[in-house]
């Protein structure tokens, strides 16, 4: 059983119903080994977290950056989002300390970055669920958004290209290309398709008004992929 008034201290919310934060610390691994009467991980309230995160940073960065492409909006979110910066809040506020996991994860929980990150979207499923959109809103501002002035200070900030560039080099040791795959309409109004491709084989599609247009179109595109095969 998790202690009710060390949650709240830990996460600044009054809480209303514990059962939706006892679920929320139901690693699957543990169902096949309690003795007691659990049927259900927290997997539902991690999608569930996941929808509400997307939404509430989506529309904080939306008004907050009014000048910013939607191209450089979504680069921002997925750096605050990400797996690294969701397992360092839940490290930061402790949340990893209630997971209830098999034997044979205890010793990972404290350096599985991907358990820790789905623990903060689980409890952030269960503050929706316990308090509503305004407190999961409060929560972030607090927990999560504080980050965001300093990545955009940083510089850190660069277009799709350059990042999926990094990112194949990194992970594939190579450097990605671009080819045209189709090019209609009339001069003044083109339209390009272009395809990415890793050692031949193609990632993603981009489409666009000019190719450098397509390519970045490409490239957000094949970066989606990487998130949500990393999730």
């Amino acid at each position: 059983m998790i202690n009710k008034k060390e949650l709240e201290k830990q996460i600044g919310i009054k809480i209303n119903d514990i059962s939706h934060f006892e679920l929320a610390f139901i690693h699957r691994s543990y169902l096949n080994e309690s003795d007691d009467d659990i049927k259900e991980s927290n997997e539902r309230l991690e999608f569930l977290g996941d929808a509400v995160l997307q939404f509430i940073s989506s529309a904080y960065l939306y008004n907050k950056y009014r000048d910013y492409p939607e191209g450089q909006l979504t680069n921002l979110r997925s750096k605050i989002v990400n797996t690294e910066s969701l397992a360092e809040e839940t490290v930061r506020l402790g949340l990893q300390k209630h997971l209830l996991v098999s034997k044979g994860e205890k010793n990972t929980v404290e350096e599985s970055k991907h358990m820790q990150a789905d623990t903060f979207e689980a409890v952030l499923g269960a503050i929706y669920l316990d308090s509503g959109i305004k407190v999961c809103i409060k929560y972030l501002h607090k927990n999560l958004f504080y980050k965001i002035e300093k990545i955009v200070n940083s510089g850190s900030l660069k277009d799709h290209k350059s990042l999926y560039q990094e990112y194949s080099q990194e992970h594939f040791n190579t450097t990605p290309t671009y080819k045209v795959l189709s090019e209609e309409g009339p001069d003044h109004d083109k339209k390009f398709v272009m395809g990415l491709y890793i050692n031949d084989e193609l990632i993603s599609k981009g489409t666009g008004g000019s190719k450098r247009s397509a390519q970045q179109d490409a490239a957000q595109k094949a970066l989606e992929l990487v998130s949500q095969n990393t999730k």
